[in-house]
């Protein structure tokens, strides 16, 4: 399953009922294209994850880092357990996010098992402000509403603001029941949107 997008500068896409580009092209516009990954894509995921994340690298302890840095290079359990999702623009591979739908199975502190779950959204630093992060998000979310998944969940940390911003606008809210400790041991906040009431998400871009 793929979903065709068109974008402009200011991130807003359009999205036909048939899955083809409705937009009208804009200067700086770009096709973006969701898709789930292949098994043969792991190494080359785990690359982009890791790339994505390498500003955070100051941030957390040395030993820490270097356990974090190799878990996010690793993509091979993820992709036999999972739906990892690929974004495309103009047919590169420019960000990526995991989607559990038994968020249970997740790794990610103790979801409830009616839960989804949504881990290591990436976005290439290039290519970030251009809504590709938000719309591997609306992917996710979209799937939990295919699957009659009433609630997503998902982990962020203190510094990675500009991710925390988008998931509030979005309509996540924080949930310090399923906050935890990993292994990197740096904690984790926990967040969840209930898709029980049919709400939208708000508008922006990340």
């Amino acid at each position: 399953m793929s979903a065709a997008l068109q974008y402009g500068s200011a991130g807003a896409a359009t999205i036909a009922h048939n899955g083809r580009v409705t937009a009208e092209s804009k200067p700086g516009a770009f096709d973006l294209v969701i898709r789930e990954a292949a098994p043969s894509e792991a190494e080359a995921l785990g690359r982009l994850v890791q790339a994505s994340y390498a500003q955070y690298e100051a941030s957390y302890p040395p030993d820490a880092w270097k356990r974090y840095f190799e878990m996010l290079g690793r993509m091979d359990g993820h992709l036999e357990k999972a739906q990892v999702l690929v974004a495309e623009a103009s047919g590169r591979p420019v960000g990526s996010v995991t989607f559990y739908p038994d968020g249970s199975l997740s790794g990610q502190g103790e979801w409830p098992p009616d839960w989804a779950g949504m881990l290591r959204l990436a976005v290439l630093p290039e290519h970030r402000g251009r809504g590709i992060g938000r719309a591997l998000v609306e992917e996710c979310i979209a799937r939990c509403r295919a699957l009659g998944i009433s609630t997503l969940g998902l982990h962020t940390t203190e510094w990675m603001d500009v991710a925390r911003g988008m998931y509030e606008r979005m309509g996540f809210v924080r949930d310090q029941g399923f906050d935890f400790v990993p292994r990197s041991g740096v904690y984790a906040y926990g967040y969840r949107l209930d898709l029980r009431d049919g709400a939208a998400p708000n508008a922006g871009s990340a």
